[in-house]
């Protein structure tokens, strides 16, 4: 089959997707990559897929570009004439979409998370709720990585209950992130925030709650590890609390098993995910999880039991947490975080996603 996948950047596709590609390649089929080339097109451009550098501003509001995107999918879509085209992220949910349905192409539409727009208040949330349903109507399946986006999907009309298809998040490679040996207890307690530096990370509430918990105990490190959003001010925040020496900050790494081997926790205070991949690749390292209660965090850990949540968009009930976690002994630390390595090992295994996207394929294959 001629497959082509588009997404917004080379670095997402590596980060959630590219056992996927190998997956298709590895049995024969033809794979195009549509996507905004970054240092991560290196690592395709070594296999025998194709790379299509898209001319895509996966942030921007501006409508001319938008539409010339459009007009790009719809070109490209009549010099490949692929057999089934797979959509990540919203500019492909909505752009390729529509001009799949065009070019009456059947399409696969992923949905890992809707994003800040899409929730958004007023005229904003609006327009981005009506570009999903004009790009989602025509998909073949839509997958949706928790219930909650499943539930929203359907509700709010972006597509129809039989397109859905729930899967576990991008899943995680456990063997790539396999069980690390807890810190010692001499070892001092590290808190660890992995994710891009925007608000709807929860990065103010963070570096809120590291003022508040160093003010009492100093030997408590937290460490932020990420690269900043673009268009977004939490950078900044984040640079002035590490002159502070509140935090420490990491900067973007490009291999994070380090710095989870060092850590004592994962924390995540995000306001709304898919299905957080941190926090997946955290708990199948053993490490105990800090993390939101909102949908795509709350799937990740049992309260009490390999980690402890707490509401979004609140700094004190992250405080709350994460003194219930300083008063864990060592061993219960570490056995907090081998619990969550076999929770992620028996449920969220990225191998049994690859399958259920191979499955939908071949469904589409056996139609045509």
């Amino acid at each position: 089959m001629r497959i082509l996948i588009a997404i917004n950047q080379a670095r997402v596709l590596y980060d959630f997707k590219r056992e996927l590609v190998s997956a298709l390649l590895e049995r024969g089929d033809d794979v195009y990559l549509s996507f905004e080339e970054d240092f991560r097109a290196e690592y395709f451009e070594a296999t025998n897929a194709k790379i299509v550098a898209t001319p895509i501003d996966p942030r921007g509001v501006n409508p001319v570009r938008d539409f010339a995107l459009y007009a790009f999918y719809k070109r490209l879509l009549r010099k490949l004439r692929p057999d089934v085209v797979l959509t990540f992220t919203i500019k492909p949910n909505v752009y390729c979409g529509k001009a799949c349905q065009r070019a009456k192409i059947p399409y696969l539409a992923t949905i890992s998370g809707l994003g800040a727009a899409v929730n958004a208040k007023g005229l904003l949330g609006r327009v981005s709720s009506q570009l999903y349903r004009v790009g989602l109507v025509g998909a073949r399946r839509v997958f949706c990585q928790n219930q909650s986006i499943a539930n929203k999907v359907v509700n709010d009309r972006f597509a129809r209950a039989e397109q859905i298809v729930r899967v576990a998040g991008s899943g995680v490679d456990v063997e790539s992130f396999s069980y690390l040996d807890y810190p010692g207890p001499d070892a001092p307690i590290e808190l660890l925030f992995i994710g891009r530096l925007m608000r709807d990370k929860g990065v103010a509430e963070f570096i809120d709650c590291a003022r508040v918990v160093r003010s009492r105990r100093p030997d408590v490190k937290f460490r932020i590890l990420g690269a900043p959003e673009r268009r977004c001010p939490e950078y900044g925040q984040v640079v002035a609390a590490a002159k502070e020496g509140v935090v420490e900050y990491l900067g973007y790494q490009l291999d994070v098993v380090p710095y989870i081997a060092t850590s004592s926790a994962i924390v995540l205070p995000s306001y709304h995910e898919g299905l957080s991949n941190v926090l997946l690749e955290g708990a199948a390292s053993g490490r105990p999880l800090l993390a939101s209660n909102a949908p795509g965090c709350a799937e990740t850990f049992d309260d009490g039991v390999t980690g402890f949540g707490f509401e979004p968009r609140n700094a004190d009930s992250l405080i709350d947490a994460v003194w219930r976690f300083l008063e864990l002994s060592h061993e219960e630390r570490k056995e907090a975080g081998r619990r969550g390595r076999e929770k992620i090992v028996a449920n969220f295994d990225r191998r049994n996603v690859v399958r259920a996207y191979l499955e939908e394929i071949d469904k589409v294959k056996s139609k045509n």
